[in-house]
C-alpha cells in the first residue's frame, strides 16, 4: 500500500472541496487522481499520434471529408 503525505495547505483545500461536494477526502482525491491520469494518458496518446503524423507514418483526414462521410452515413436514417 502506498502512502501520500499531503502538504497542509493542499489538505485544507482538499477538505474544503470535498465538504462542498459532500464526499470524503479520500473519494475526492481518488476521483481527482483518476481524472488527472486519464488526461495524461490522452495527452501522451495525442503526442504519439502527432509525432507519427509529422514522420508521415499516419495521415490526417480533412474536416470537410469527415463531415461529408458523417452526413452520408446518417442520411438514410
Amino acid at each position: 500500500m502506498s502512502y501520500l503525505i499531503i502538504p497542509d495547505e493542499l489538505d485544507k483545500r482538499l477538505a474544503t472541496l470535498a465538504a462542498k461536494a459532500q464526499v470524503s477526502k479520500d473519494e475526492y482525491t481518488l476521483h481527482a487522481l483518476e481524472e488527472y491520469l486519464e488526461d495524461q494518458e490522452d495527452y501522451l496518446q495525442a503526442l504519439e499520434i502527432s509525432q507519427r503524423i509529422e514522420k508521415g507514418e499516419e495521415k490526417t483526414i480533412p474536416y470537410e471529408e469527415v463531415i461529408r462521410q458523417y452526413e452520408n452515413d446518417h442520411s438514410s436514417h
